[in-house]
C-alpha cells in the first residue's frame, strides 16, 4: 500500500516536469481553443419567415430567436435576398424583437423577397441569410395595387436657409419613400391652401430620393417652399401642413453692393428692334418703389412743343388700328387630334370649352393643365390659349402676359394678340 502511493506521487511530479520543461505544448493547446463567436457566424436569426399577400400589401410573420433581443430589420428586393444582394435590398423597415410581424405596402405587383434579420443593442447586425428561416425563397405579389394615396411619401421636416456663399437658397427634407418622384414649389406667398400652388413662381421634378435641393432666387425678396408627392399631386390631392411639407416662414437673401439685380440674360423676349431692358439701378432693400420720389431716379416732365409735334407727325404715317373683333384662333397642329399623351389632353380642351366658348371652363382646365410642370414648347402652347381666354373675358393685361410668356415658340401667332392687348389696354388708359 505504502509503495503505491508513493509511485502516484512520483508519476504527478514526472508530468508536471515534462510540461514545465515543454512551453509549446502549453501555447498549442492555446491556439487550438476555438474563436470568439461575432455577428457574421454566430447561428443567431428569426425562424420561419412567411410572407402572405394580403389585398395591396404584404403581411410578414416570424419566430425571433430566443437567444438575442434588439430590433428585427426588415428587407424587401425584387430579386432574391443574398450575402451579395443585401446591399442593394431596401430596407422597409422596423420593429422590436418579440412582434414577430410587419405590414409591407409594395410600391406595384411585381413579385418580391424579403428578410429579416437582428440587430442587438450594441449596433451588431447578425447577417447571416438562412432559406426558410429568416428569408424567402419565392417572390409574393399583392393581389391587387395600391391606392396613390398609401403609396405616396410623406414629407416631414422641410428646411429653408441661405447658402454659405448668400447667392442660393437650400431646401432640405425628409422623405418616407425613396422612391417616389417628388415635386418642388416655391414662391412669394405662403403655400396654405391646395390653392395657393397654382400661384407658385415655379414648380420643379425632384428625382426619388432627393431630399436636398440648392436653387439661385433674387436677393430681398421672401420665398415660400413647399415639397409633394408628384403621384399625389396629379390626382389633384395636395395635403400642406406648414413646418411639414411647406416652409413655415419665408426665407430672403440678403441684398449687398456685390450681389443686387441679375444680369440681363443673354436671349431676350423683346423682339428686333427693341432693345434689351437692362435694370441697371435698384433699391437696396429690394422692396417694391412706392413713388416716383426715390434719389437718383428721373421726374417726369411734360413733352416740349416741338417733340409733341415730331410724335404727332410720325403717327400720321402709321397705318389705322384695326377695329375688328379677333377670333378664337388654334394653331394648325392642333386641328388634327393626337392620340394619347400630354398633347392630346390639351387639344381636348381647345376643341371642348375652348372652341365652344366656354372661357370659364376653359380657364380652368388650362389652369389646371398648367399646374403640372410640362415642356417649355407644350406649356408656351397651353398659355397661348389661357391668354386668348383671358382676352374673350376683357382681361387684357392678364392675357398680354400670357402671350408674352408664349412669345419663345409662337412668335409669329402671339404678335396680332399682343397688338391687340396694347389697343385695348391704350383705349382704357391701361
Amino acid at each position: 500500500m505504502r509503495n503505491g502511493r508513493r509511485l502516484v506521487r512520483l508519476a504527478r511530479a514526472a508530468l508536471v516536469s515534462i510540461l514545465a520543461a515543454a512551453p509549446g505544448l502549453s501555447g498549442a493547446a492555446q491556439q487550438a481553443a476555438p474563436a470568439p463567436a461575432s455577428p457574421e457566424t454566430t447561428t443567431v436569426f428569426v425562424s420561419r419567415l412567411k410572407a402572405e399577400p394580403v389585398d395591396y400589401q404584404v403581411k410578414l410573420t416570424w419566430v425571433d430567436s430566443p437567444d438575442l433581443s434588439g430590433t428585427c430589420i426588415i428587407y424587401r428586393s425584387d430579386v432574391e435576398i443574398s450575402s451579395a444582394t443585401l446591399d442593394k435590398a431596401a430596407v422597409i423597415g422596423s420593429v422590436r424583437t418579440g412582434t414577430g410581424s410587419f405590414i409591407d405596402t409594395p410600391p406595384d405587383r411585381r413579385g418580391w423577397y424579403y428578410a429579416v434579420l437582428i440587430r442587438d443593442t450594441a449596433g451588431n447586425l447578425y447577417s447571416l441569410l438562412v432559406p426558410f428561416r429568416n428569408k424567402t425563397s419565392a417572390p409574393v405579389s399583392p393581389q391587387t395595387s395600391a391606392p396613390e394615396d398609401q403609396l405616396a411619401a410623406q414629407v416631414t421636416g422641410i428646411r429653408a436657409m441661405p447658402t454659405a456663399q448668400g447667392d442660393s437658397i437650400e431646401v432640405s427634407f425628409s422623405v418616407s419613400s425613396r422612391g417616389r418622384d417628388l415635386l418642388l414649389f416655391w414662391g412669394p406667398k405662403a403655400f396654405t391652401r391646395s390653392e395657393d400652388l397654382l400661384l407658385a413662381t415655379k414648380t420643379t421634378p425632384l428625382d426619388p430620393g432627393t431630399t436636398r435641393y440648392v436653387l439661385p432666387v433674387l436677393p430681398g425678396v421672401d420665398y415660400w417652399f413647399a415639397v409633394l408627392d408628384a403621384g399625389l399631386f396629379k390626382l389633384g390631392q395636395a395635403p400642406l401642413a406648414k413646418g411639414m411639407n411647406a416652409t413655415a416662414y419665408p426665407v430672403q437673401l440678403r441684398v449687398t453692393t456685390s450681389h443686387g439685380l441679375p444680369a440681363v440674360p443673354p436671349a431676350s423676349r423683346r423682339g428686333i428692334p427693341l432693345p434689351s431692358l437692362a435694370i441697371i439701378r435698384g433699391v437696396q432693400t429690394g422692396q417694391v418703389i412706392g413713388g416716383t420720389d426715390v434719389a437718383d431716379l428721373p421726374q417726369p416732365q411734360p413733352v416740349s412743343d416741338d417733340s409733341r409735334k415730331a410724335i404727332e407727325a410720325l403717327r400720321k404715317d402709321l397705318p389705322a388700328a384695326h377695329t375688328e373683333t379677333p377670333k378664337p384662333q388654334v394653331l394648325p397642329s392642333d386641328a388634327t387630334p393626337t392620340p394619347g399623351g400630354e398633347l392630346a389632353r390639351l387639344q381636348e380642351i381647345v376643341q371642348g370649352p375652348f372652341l365652344s366658348g366656354d372661357w370659364a371652363a376653359a380657364q380652368g382646365r388650362l389652369l389646371d393643365f398648367l399646374s403640372l410642370p410640362r415642356k417649355p414648347d407644350l406649356a408656351d402652347r397651353a398659355r397661348f390659349y389661357l391668354g386668348q381666354v383671358y382676352f374673350f373675358q376683357g382681361r387684357a393685361r392678364d392675357a398680354l402676359m400670357e402671350f408674352l410668356a408664349a412669345q419663345d415658340s409662337f412668335y409669329q401667332e402671339t404678335g396680332p394678340w399682343i397688338d391687340d392687348c396694347f389697343q385695348t389696354l391704350e383705349a382704357s388708359d391701361l
